[in-house]
């Protein structure tokens, strides 16, 4: 994309004459040369090998460039159905049972979707009662009776189900799956699962156990270029809800996301958080993240696919 090549271009340039000031983060290159970095492992460290950097003569490696040579652009699974669910359904678990990991994420996904929606008819009549006094009534009413309709004739023993599936196919190697259970909340897997009574001691044991399964899904997908899942990591590093190294992991990925992003918005958002976190780095922390970029990008590009989030 001419746009990003000439932005990178842009803070080069200034860089050299505003190095003082330090406002603008430091013109790396992406290696292209494949490592395959180890899948459970929730962090890269400097002590890891860091990959040869190669470009070419006459390009410089932009995103729109390294996507067209080197990575496949893969679309998620659509999940919602245009029929009823429960008229699928059947022939889902079949697949399912038979291995399918798409089909154990499209129903997993459907699941959860229909956790919300009214049981039964009177579930129904007290969930319209209630928007009726929405602004937006109208809308409200005919999502909710669609819902319930989509949903109809699925039990809620069934509905609770859903994590097993999404769990299966993301163990199945599922991107969509893996991004799934990343965006399931520790409260809500307690309480779906029926955790809630659990002694302390084994509640909090079975909820970090959960959080852990989810990094590590976070960083299978976002090794294999899930634009998602690099944006949970972002998120978790910037929070420090993953401590080592926190900043310089979350600066880095920030920048890996700009490499790969499709999607402008997406692009000036990450260029902004990239660009005030630069300014906190102390040179060490700098020197890591640039060594973290290169091997997040050499991951990716040895897998070879690129997920888009698809998130405007």
């Amino acid at each position: 994309m001419l746009v990003i090549a000439t932005t990178l271009l842009s803070i080069f340039i200034s860089r050299l004459f505003l190095q003082k000031d330090a406002l603008q983060k430091p013109n790396t290159q992406a290696s292209q040369q494949s490592q395959q970095a180890h899948d459970t492992s929730t962090t890269f460290r400097k002590e890891d090998k860091i990959p040869e950097i190669t470009k070419e003569t006459d390009q410089k490696p932009t995103a729109t460039l390294h996507r067209q040579s080197q990575l496949t652009i893969i679309q998620k699974p659509t999940w919602k159905l245009k029929k009823r669910f429960y008229d699928a359904f059947s022939d889902l678990k079949a697949a399912a049972h038979n291995g399918d990991a798409n089909a154990n994420y499209i129903i997993g996904a459907n699941l959860r979707f229909c956790l919300s929606a009214p049981i039964d008819e009177y579930a129904l009549q007290s969930k319209l009662d209630e928007v009726s006094s929405y602004s937006d009534a109208d809308r409200a009413t005919d999502n909710l009776i669609e819902k319930f309709n989509y949903c109809d004739k699925i039990s809620s023993s069934e509905r609770n189900q859903f994590f097993s599936y999404i769990e299966t196919a993301a163990h199945s190697g599922s991107i969509a799956a893996q991004e799934t259970y990343a965006a399931i909340t520790p409260k809500s897997y307690m309480d779906t699962q029926g955790f809630t009574s659990l002694p302390r001691g084994e509640y909090i044991e079975k909820r970090d156990a959960f959080i852990a399964q989810q990094v590590t899904f976070l960083n299978q997908a976002a090794k294999r270029g899930s634009e998602r899942a690099l944006q949970y990591l972002s998120r978790l590093y910037h929070t420090q809800s993953l401590t080592e190294n926190s900043l310089a992991n979350s600066y880095a990925i920030n920048r890996v996301i700009m490499e790969l992003t499709n999607n402008d918005k997406t692009y000036n958002r990450y260029a902004w958080y990239e660009q005030r976190q630069y300014q906190q780095l102390s040179a060490e922390e700098l020197d890591s993240a640039n060594e973290i970029f290169d091997l997040w990008l050499a991951a990716i590009y040895s897998n070879g696919t690129f997920y888009p989030s698809n998130r405007k």
